[in-house]
Formats: C-alpha cells, structure tokens, sequence
C-alpha cells in the first residue's frame, strides 16, 4: 500500500511539473529543404511543445503528394536556471510523388494547428549527366548559381557527393580561394533516386564574393569516406572497409567591374535591401537641448555586413546629431549571407517649434532586375517644445514687457489694487491679532527659540551636504570606470539636489545655474564624447578639472552669505 502511494505522489508531481508547458502547447512545422527534384527525400519535424504520453497527429493528409518513409519520434523534457523547455517531435522522412508546387498541410493535434508549407518540386531529368551517373556508385557534382557576376556579389557554390554504397567517416578537404570573402553556409543531407538507383547526398554550400575585377578561380575539393563492412569480426564498432576518394570539378567564374550607371557612393549588389527605423524617447514631447535617439537598421541579402555602405544623414543648424558607434551582424542560410548595420543617432534639438528631418535615402544594385533601386525612410515632422530654463526666462522677460508698457506701474511705481471689502478687512484683522499673539510667544522664548533655530538651520544644511558628497561620490565611480552615460545622470541627480527650487532637466541648464564657463564648456564635451564617440584631442573631456569645479559648487557658500546678513544688524555708521 504504501509503494502504491508513493507511486502515485511522484505520478501527480510530474503531472503537476509538466502543466505549464502542456497549458501552452503550440504544434509547429519545418522542412529542411523547401526546393527539391522528384526523386529527393525531405525531412519534415512536427514539433509540440509539451510531452505526449500516447496518440500522435494524423498524416493522412500528407499521403496525398508524399510517400511517408519512416516516422521517429523524440521527446525531450529540460529545466534550467528555472525555465522549463519540454517538448515532443516528429520527423518523418518524405518522397514527393509529383513535380510542381506542393503543400504539406496543417497538421491538427490536441486541439492545436500546425503551419502549412509550400514547396517547389522540380521535375527530375530523364539522364541528370552526360556521364549517366546513375550508372556509377559514386560521383561528385559541382553547381555554382551564377557564371558571371559583378565584383562584391555572391555566389553560391555547391558541392554534393552522391553514393548509393553504405559510407561512413566522411570527410572534405578545406576550401581556399584568394581574394574572395568565404563563408561555408552548411551541411546537409538528403536521399535521391537517378535512373531507379537510390542515392543518399550529401550536400555542402559556400558562399564567394570575389573583392577584385576578373576571374574566380575554384578549385578542386576531395571527398573522402569509408565502405562499410558488415562482415568485420569486429562487429558494428570497427567495421571500416576500404577508403574511397572522389574529386569535385573545376570552375571559373568571371567578375565584371561595378556598372557605370550605379550610384558613385556605395556599392551594394543584392537582391533585396531594406531600411527600418525606431525612435528612443518622448518624440511627441521633444524638448529643445534634451537628446532623443533614432535608430535606423540596414537589412541586405547576398553581402557581408562589411559590404553596407554607411548612411548619409543630413545635418542642419535646427538641429545638432552625434552617432554612435554603428552595431554590424549577419547570419548563414541555405541562400547565402543575411547582413545588419544598426546605426544610432542622438538628435538634440537647437531650437522650438517646427523641425523637418529630410528623407534618407541608400542606393543599391538589384541583381535580379540588373537596375539601381533606392530604399528609402520618409522625411519627419517633430514639434520641439522649448526648454523648461528659456520657458522660465521668456516668462519673466514677458513679465518686465509688461511692467515697463503700464503707465501707473512706471509714473507711481505702485500697482493700483481694487478697494478692500468688508470681508476682506475681517480677514486682515484677525491676521493681524494672530501675528501679534505668535511675535509676543517668540519673545518670550527668545533664547531657547534662538538655540533650537540654530540647530534646526544647521541639521538641513549638514544634511544635504551629507548627500552631495554621496552624489559626487557616484560621479567620481562612474568617471573612474569611464561610463559616461551613468556620470552624466549623476551630475543631472548632483543638480537637482543643489537647485531643489529649480531642478535642472539638462546639463545646458544646469551650467546656465551654477555661472561657471569651464563647467558648462566640460559639460558640452560630455555630451559630445557621449553621443559622437570619435572626437578630437582638443575636445576631450577634462574629468579632474570638471569634478574639481563641482566639488567647490557643492559648497552653501551662496546661502551662508545670506544668512549671515540676515542674522546680523546693521554695522555702525561711524565703527570704533
């Protein structure tokens, strides 16, 4: 009895454990070829993301174009660093049974639809070779996609080695080609039937993109393997037999220079070129002297990330831009070489109102259609909002306008007011006989008030000192390990705490409310080390000048002056 309910705890932990992925189950589908001859296999995974203890999906539906082969199932269930990954999946192996495009339908299971996919089968030639390889039990093929190309285009480059003996410890001499960028796309391996004689292929992919006018020269490759014995007294473990080696074929293929009607900046032959941008920050609120960053992605298909030509954005005195440094990237598939450049641009505004950035625009070569194409982000509108100092300031500058344009405030100097009411006067009266209540109270505590005055004056100061200090204390940390974006909001944080009235939004600002020239011009190298990276030698960043100009701002000079005048009479007029 108690085996029975340990059984069954350990059965419903398990079922417990597996809940999460089988609540989220998703049935999905992929081939590893979606191109193939009719007398080729493909491998087709159908995959569920969750564990199935019995059943499977039906593939009838795949019996209509498709002979199913053989059917494997997997199951796998993993967890790591608390995330769950479980799964089951299968791979059939399929043999389309006619030419043209063909579907592999939506697949149901447990309530869940696969994706459908299309492939494109081509009919297989009656003699695939002059030579009638179908004759031989082993040979080589050799397929390049283009036999003449423009300098910097891609070419795909094939290399299969077909055998209808059972091999094993294949092996292929490595690829070399001067002044090519070269990039081995895959692997893969597939079964295929020529003149009623099964072969299993295996199939290798380069992509070459030759760096100078004239001719690519590919060599020779060797395949090599071993025959399989089945009658080695070894058994399965040693059972090489004889080493075989075939040979790949020879090509050339002839480079022609860049076209005279292209673009003169930039050479970019493609098939497919796209231009994609974000924004960072408050566009809809973009304040004039705080930075918004815009970000534009490159996509190219057929070229290193190398090969995309930076873009060309236009400056204007409305505006000032400091890129960053530009994030390259690119991936492999079947169809060669899939290329990204990230470039980020800071954008501060200079002035308010109405700010059009012009189009950007990158030509490009389309390989396909042999013309120069254009891809291209639309110029942008932003409404810039002036900044919260120079709203300030032109409030106060309205302010005087008016004070200066009134003819009563200029001749008597005192703003006429309306006749006090009745109310108004009950009101003042009784604020008066309060004030005088409060003066005769301090007076009475005159010297213990004046004593706990002092510490209450003192405990705020000492206190806000305390957490200056703390603040350049992070700015000195974040110069130290040269992360400017971290110091720059130090000193914005360092800002708010010394001009709490007034924060400071911008280092602009905050310069403008300390009225020291070395730190506002310290202040304008960071922003500019910051947001354009590469800068001159004359323009760094001076750090110790600049934390030693805080560090004697971080002092309540400006408001111990004051109250030092305040807490003192006035001297006599004639001092002993």
């Amino acid at each position: 009895m108690n085996l029975y309910f340990k059984n069954a705890i350990l059965l419903i932990s398990l079922i417990l454990s597996l809940s999460p992925a089988l609540s989220w189950a998703e049935l999905s589908a992929k081939v590893d070829r979606s191109v193939l001859d009719t007398n080729e296999t493909l491998s087709l995974e159908i995959r569920y993301d969750g564990q199935v203890l019995a059943g499977e999906p039906d593939f009838k539906g795949l019996k209509t174009d498709f002979e199913v082969l053989s059917n494997n199932r997997q199951q796998s269930y993993s967890r790591s660093n608390g995330k769950t990954e479980s799964f089951t999946a299968w791979t059939l192996q399929l043999r389309p049974k006619r030419a043209g495009m063909l579907l592999i339908p939506s697949i149901s299971f447990k309530g869940d639809v696969s994706n459908a996919i299309e492939l494109r089968v081509r009919a297989a030639p009656a003699n695939p070779t002059a030579a009638n390889p179908g004759s031989q039990p082993i040979y080589t093929e050799t397929l390049v996609d283009r036999e003449t190309v423009y300098v910097n285009q891609q070419i795909i480059l094939t290399h299969r080695l077909y055998t209808s003996i059972n091999l094993r410890d294949y092996s292929l001499s490595e690829l070399k080609i001067d002044n090519v960028i070269l990039q081995r796309l895959g692997d893969t391996t597939y079964q295929k039937v020529l003149n009623g004689r099964p072969y299993l292929v295996l199939e290798v992919k380069y992509a070459v993109l030759p760096k100078s006018v004239g001719t690519v020269d590919i060599p020779k490759l060797r395949f090599g393997a071993y025959e399989v014995n089945s009658r080695s007294q070894f058994g399965v473990f040693n059972n090489r037999g004889n080493q075989v080696f075939r040979d790949t074929e020879a090509i050339t293929v002839d480079v022609l220079a860049q076209p005279t009607q292209s673009g003169a900046r930039g050479w970019m032959p493609s098939s497919e070129v796209k231009l994609e941008q974000r924004w960072s920050g408050d566009v809809e609120n973009a304040t004039v002297g705080e930075p918004i960053t815009r970000t534009i992605t490159i996509t190219a298909k057929g070229l290193s990330s190398a090969q995309i030509t930076p873009l060309d954005v236009p400056q204007s005195q409305d505006y000032r831009i400091y890129p960053d440094q530009p994030q390259l990237s690119q991936s492999l598939s079947s169809e060669g070489l899939n290329s990204t450049r990230v470039e980020s641009l800071a954008l501060v505004p200079n002035q308010p109102g109405e700010i059009t950035l012009p189009a950007i625009e990158l030509r490009w070569w389309d390989i396909n259609q042999q013309k120069e194409q254009v891809s291209r982000l639309p110029a942008t509108t932003l409404q810039v909002l002036p900044s919260a100092s120079s709203a300030d300031d032109q409030t106060s500058l309205i302010g005087l306008k008016a004070s200066s344009n009134d003819p009563s405030i200029a001749d008597s100097g005192i703003a006429s007011e309306p006749e006090p009411s009745a109310l108004k006067t009950i009101s003042l009266a009784l604020n008066a006989l309060l004030i005088a209540f409060i003066v005769a109270l301090l007076m009475r505590q005159k010297n213990h008030g004046s004593r706990d005055r002092t510490q209450t004056t003192s405990k705020p100061e000492h206190s806000a000192l305390l957490t200056l200090k703390q603040q350049l204390k992070a700015i000195e940390d974040a110069a130290k390990n040269d992360d400017y974006m971290a110091m720059r909001d130090a000193i914005l944080i360092w800002g708010k705490t010394l001009f709490s009235e007034r924060p400071p939004k911008t280092l602009k600002t905050l310069a403008i409310s300390l009225q020291d020239t070395d730190i506002q011009q310290q202040f304008e190298r960071l922003d500019r080390q910051l947001y354009k990276g590469v800068i001159g030698d004359s323009e760094m960043l001076d750090i110790d000048l600049l934390l030693r100009h805080l560090r004697q701002q971080s002092t309540f000079s400006r408001g111990a002056n004051q109250a030092k005048t305040i807490g003192h009479g006035l001297k006599d007029l004639y001092p002993t």
